[in-house]
């Protein structure tokens, strides 16, 4: 035939007249559906998993199962796609049940005449959903850019400065080898080059932290180091408008990505110095503070000494798109996709401030679970 909307489709049904049934009404609404026609779970799974496709429908009653038990098959994948069920008479309890699981539509197979315009709302919404995160995720690509770019400058001032030295020492003691033997002061300047080729190091794997793909997954991260991965990377941000003092409590692992977790606290640390006035880091002061909150939760603080921020914005510094800085100079994408990074890795973040008291912003995060003695020595 030909002509109709392609449509991949996966049908959960074990009655081939009901597919029949299924296929003529579809192509009757304008698809050409491409289906395949799935009976058991173990065939489910596989055909999740051979995808991609636009939509399911479900039969209600299936041999040893029904329709919902494919449900949690689908969302474990991450997929978000139309599920429908097209099922023979059950009562309406049943139908209100699968609406609160999950389904997008519960229809009879009595009244098929539905099936078409609930499948084209569904593939709609489903559309709408997949733009909001492609979108979601150019934000969160163009504020690491913008980021990166406002650092660019005292990165390469930062690498710059070692690597002059180190090439001055180098020269150094490979004159001073022509002449005589390798004395104290080429020892100390072949230590000199040593710490400087460390300094580059160090700043080069702040900047591949930084820019590691979102993908990375989740697990047990050291959150010291990626705090002082952040400050070295915010450092000529910083410096001019005030003094850093670090209080870290006891070693912190916590559950996150060393990724996602220095793009956040580069943000509010970037913030918190934005927020002071340049040269005047005799008078003002960010602090970096971490505890132990409570047994599973880790607690962060960046407190500065700057203005404030009045209590009725409180929560709209996290909406995207809103910034108190001049038109040009904020994006106002910063705090909404901190709270949204945060959030994804199971925490919380929240700010307290007064106009002329300062601002702390804190970030609760939960703590990487470690095993206990007995454990460790049965591993």
């Amino acid at each position: 035939m030909g002509g109709g909307q392609p449509l991949r489709l996966l049908l959960i049904e074990d009655s081939e007249d009901d597919e029949l049934l299924l296929l003529s009404e579809l192509r009757s609404c304008g698809y050409e559906p491409s289906l395949t026609r799935v009976e058991s779970l173990e065939e489910i799974e596989r055909a999740l998993n051979e995808g991609p496709w636009d939509a399911i429908i479900s039969d209600y009653v299936l041999p040893g199962f029904n329709g919902l038990a494919a449900l949690p098959l689908v969302k474990e994948r991450g997929l978000d796609l139309p599920f429908l069920i097209v099922s023979g008479a059950v009562g309406e309890d049943t139908a209100v049940e699968a609406m609160k699981s999950g389904v997008h539509d519960f229809l009879f197979k009595d009244r098929l005449a539905r099936l078409g315009p609930a499948l084209a709302r569904e593939l709609r919404e489903a559309e709408v959903r997949a733009e909001r995160r492609r979108m979601q995720e150019r934000l969160l690509l163009s504020d690491r850019l913008a980021a990166l770019g406002l650092l660019a400058a005292g990165v390469a001032h930062e690498i710059n400065n070692p690597l002059s030295s180190l090439m001055m020492n180098l020269d150094f003691t490979l004159n001073s080898a022509r002449e005589r033997s390798l004395q104290e002061d080429d020892v100390q300047a072949l230590r000199n080059a040593s710490e400087c080729a460390q300094h580059i190091q160090e700043i080069i794997r702040d900047i591949k932290v930084f820019a590691r793909p979102e993908a990375q997954p989740l697990g047990p991260t050291d959150l010291h180091r990626v705090l002082d991965s952040a400050l070295r990377m915010a450092w000529n941000q910083v410096f001019p408008r005030a003094q850093l003092i670090k209080d870290y409590g006891e070693a912190s692992t916590v559950h996150g990505s060393e990724a996602r977790l220095a793009q956040i606290f580069l943000n509010l640390v970037i913030n918190a110095a934005q927020a002071l006035p340049e040269g005047s880091s005799h008078e003002h002061a960010i602090h970096v503070v971490t505890r132990r909150s409570l047994p599973d939760t880790v607690r962060v603080e960046i407190r500065d000494t700057g203005p404030g921020i009045p209590a009725e914005l409180h929560e709209r510094i996290f909406e995207p798109f809103f910034t108190t800085k001049p038109l040009g100079e904020g994006t106002g994408l910063g705090l909404f996709i901190c709270r949204r990074l945060v959030t994804e890795m199971g925490g919380r973040i929240g700010v307290e401030s007064q106009p002329g008291q300062g601002t702390r912003f804190w970030v609760h995060l939960r703590a990487a679970a470690t095993p206990s003695p007995a454990q460790s020595a049965s591993a």
